[in-house]
């Protein structure tokens, strides 16, 4: 039986989808359901993904499986597979870095695959306060409802974007900083679908060493240099060299590493996490690729 009411006054079409008011129905589900259980919260992301399926048209559907709600319009047998993809993709990641479920989740993963990159960057503008966004292969959607949307404008790709932003997804709730949280969802993607790791030819090597200043690291470590188009690329692939760095120099033990992440805050880029579990300072880590040089975190 339905205990979640289906009120036309939750959703509102703004650029050309149902955008649901996520203030009102928490306000609701606080006060009528104790926050909602997890039953609730399916119900209704049902209910929304439906008026999200009517707004798409066309042979849209919404599925569902054991964890996920999935909005597309593939062929049921595809479909199903992307389903069984993002299952056994979650049960990995979980079981890679142990207890990092978020207690207070309810409900699904919702993912929205668009097949129209115009439908995409028409979904994804009201996420943006100033109506810009940057060209992108998908996104971790951190806002009411956490979700994922992605095009399906590069084929064979599904599984390395489901990959890499799920793992945004699975660590939303983790205070971690961006180079972490980055370099973790290129590594799954990595693992779980074959994706392929930042180049680091000669080339790249070089660009490195003459960016990366004193000055430049501090927005590196604090996250703005992801944002930034001159330094974005260099950006993802140093965050991805001082993974592999932890992996393949520092080689610590599952559960260690497992610590660092859990204890890893962006309010100082992790260096504190660094230096407790896994006895290693930032500017060490940094300090391996990119020589000597001031690289500590600065508050």
């Amino acid at each position: 039986m339905d205990t979640v009411p289906n009120r036309d006054d939750w959703f509102v079409d703004v650029h050309g989808f149902p955008r649901a008011n996520w203030q009102a129905i928490h306000g609701w589900m606080r006060a009528f359901r104790q926050g909602g259980s997890h039953e609730d919260w399916i119900q209704l992301s049902r209910r929304w993904l439906g008026r999200v399926r009517d707004g798409l048209g066309g042979s849209y559907a919404v599925a569902e499986s054991e964890h996920f709600h999935f909005v597309s319009d593939l062929p049921p047998a595809e479909r199903d597979e992307q389903l069984r993809f993002l299952e056994r993709a979650r049960t990995q990641i979980l079981t890679s870095l142990g207890d990092i479920a978020d207690p207070d989740a309810r409900g699904k993963h919702v993912v929205l695959r668009f097949s129209e990159s115009d439908d995409y960057y028409a979904y994804i503008t009201h996420f943006h306060e100033d109506g810009s966004y940057a060209t992108s292969g998908g996104i971790f959607l951190n806002s009411g409802y956490a979700h994922i949307a992605y095009p399906a404008t590069l084929p064979g790709q599904d599984h390395c974007t489901l990959a890499h932003e799920l793992t945004h997804n699975l660590l939303s709730h983790l205070p971690l900083p961006l180079w972490l949280n980055e370099a973790l969802a290129m590594v799954f993607e990595a693992q779980l679908a074959g994706g392929d790791h930042p180049s680091l030819d000669a080339e790249i090597v070089s660009r490195h060493r003459q960016h990366w200043t004193p000055t430049t690291i501090q927005e590196f470590w604090r996250g703005g240099s992801f944002h930034d188009v001159e330094a974005q690329e260099l950006s993802y692939s140093l965050a991805h060299v001082l993974l592999s760095t932890i992996q393949t120099s520092i080689r610590p033990a599952p559960e260690d590493f497992r610590r660092f992440v859990l204890s890893a805050d962006g309010s100082d880029a992790g260096a504190g996490a660094l230096r407790e579990h896994l006895d290693h300072g930032l500017e060490d880590l940094a300090g391996c690729f990119l020589g000597p040089g001031d690289w500590a975190f600065r508050p």
